[in-house]
């Protein structure tokens, strides 16, 4: 795989959203009880809405480790049948899921179920291709539910559940066709890892393996605290800056590109406090110590998206697990037939798994296209003016003449970096929290009408980039 083939799969896939319209708490609470005043300090602030949002998101959160945490000391203090622990890991899961979607979890239950009996009933004819058949018919149960069984305020919210299942669910049947599984799992290992309390309602995608061999050898340590400690707090304190902060240092009189940078970040910001919550969840039920270092499970990265050195970065670090799940299940697979058929491929995947919504697949369409105009052209000024400007950050013993820590070359990887932050606040300005569209999902007459408040200038800026690059 060459190199662009490895960047363009990141960014069509990646950026896209996945776990953060599951649980959005009350926003802007101290603008309720705001009394008229223009600005409003920081004590209250803290009283009017910091408070209010950490103790909402604790009384959501808390419960949801709480069962993590009795999953694990019920199934790895000590040694327990492994019928046991699957069915202690798909009843506590049943139990968060009823929590956070009550009745409508029996789609979720009812996808899962199903699926497991087709691929079951498949693999008795076929021992190949039944990764494409299951990926074909989880997308299309996807769809019909969408269009069909539930209202658009209920798919919208448990859209990012479902996922999980059919990522799980594809996982499953492509590593039966690699020869990575010598043979299905068994109902009760089926059912405990596609329901397992740490990951089926916030994620992340985990592979099979990394399920079973939360069994083998559980570690305890302190490490193990620390990493749910930091990550608990790292979710509460984006919690707050999505909720609070973020309105607070600009307000909506402020000028247009000032507040679409404040509705982007507030997006990105929910996005980590679910990333960092399901890392904390995740490690709580015993995943990340297969990694090294011990107890790693990184989903999202902000400080490479916050501070990027290109659009490829973003991409990459926005949603690491399912950069590896869509890299080696769908791009991989597909690249035979040619990289073009595996990039559309791979696109279409992550778009219809996310459902049929025009502003996702707007997102991903003019990513692809502002990563493949970044791409070519960074290479090619890094071809001619032998400096390390390229999307990634190159080796130490790379060719060019120009290398990182060169003043030049800081402040040309900077100009980029500053670029990449233009784009996400252009294509972030849509998801805007405090819209009661999004309960239900963004149509393309929102996501038209938010940029053209900024006159398209994203997409002008990428098309003249692209231009640029084809006159050098």
């Amino acid at each position: 795989m060459n190199d662009f083939d490895y960047d363009f799969v990141d960014e069509m896939d990646d950026m896209s959203p996945v776990y953060e319209d599951l649980y959005v708490p009350s926003t802007h609470l101290w603008y309720e009880e705001d009394d008229g005043t223009d600005s409003v300090r920081v004590t209250e602030l803290l009283e009017l809405c910091i408070e209010p949002t950490l103790r909402d998101g604790l009384n959501h959160i808390g419960k949801l480790l709480l069962w993590c945490f009795l999953f694990r000391a019920s199934t790895q203090w000590v040694k327990v049948p492994a019928l046991v622990c699957h069915s202690v890991s798909a009843g506590t899961g049943l139990v968060i899921l009823h929590h956070f979607f009550h009745s409508t979890m029996y789609y979720i239950i009812g996808f899962a179920t199903g699926a497991y009996f087709l691929l079951f009933l498949v693999s008795c004819f076929l021992k190949r291709h039944r990764g494409p058949i299951m990926g074909v018919v989880s997308v299309g149960f996807l769809i019909i539910c969408e269009l069909l069984f539930v209202s658009r305020t209920e798919w919208h919210k448990i859209r990012g559940a479902q996922m999980l299942v059919a990522m799980k669910v594809i996982s499953v049947a492509f590593d039966a066709d690699f020869g990575a599984l010598q043979s299905l799992p068994s109902p009760a290992e089926y059912i405990g890892y596609v329901l397992c309390v740490g990951t089926c309602v916030f994620g992340p995608w985990v592979p099979y393996r990394d399920y079973l061999a939360i069994y083998n050898k559980p570690l305890w340590n302190a490490k193990w605290l620390w990493k749910i400690a930091v990550s608990v707090l790292m979710a509460l304190f984006f919690l707050t800056v999505s909720t609070c902060w973020t309105h607070w240092f600009i307000p909506d009189d402020a000028w247009r590109w000032w507040t679409a940078y404040r509705d982007a970040l507030s997006f990105r910001s929910s996005h980590y406090f679910v990333s960092f919550l399901s890392e904390a969840s995740a490690i709580l039920c015993g995943f990340g110590q297969r990694t090294d270092p011990l107890f790693s499970l990184p989903v999202a990265r902000p400080q490479f998206i916050e501070v990027p050195r290109s659009l490829v970065q973003v991409v990459v670090y926005w949603n690491i697990p399912m950069h590896n799940w869509l890299k080696n299940y769908v791009f991989r697979t597909t690249k035979p037939m040619g990289s073009f058929a595996a990039i559309l491929s791979t696109y279409a995947v992550s778009s219809l798994l996310h459902g049929l919504n025009f502003q996702l697949a707007a997102v991903l369409l003019s990513l692809g296209a502002y990563t493949y105009a970044e791409y070519v052209l960074r290479q090619k000024l890094a071809t001619v003016f032998g400096a390390c400007i390229l999307v990634r950050p190159c080796r130490k013993d790379c060719a060019h003449r120009y290398k990182e820590k060169r003043l030049s070359v800081i402040l040309i990887n900077i100009c980029f970096g500053a670029i990449a932050a233009f784009h996400l606040s252009y294509l972030g300005v849509m998801f805007d929290m405090s819209d009661k569209l999004q309960d239900e999902g963004y149509n393309y007459s929102h996501t038209l009408a938010k940029w053209s408040v900024l006159n398209y200038a994203s997409h002008w800026f990428a098309l003249g980039t692209y231009i640029f690059y084809l006159l050098i």
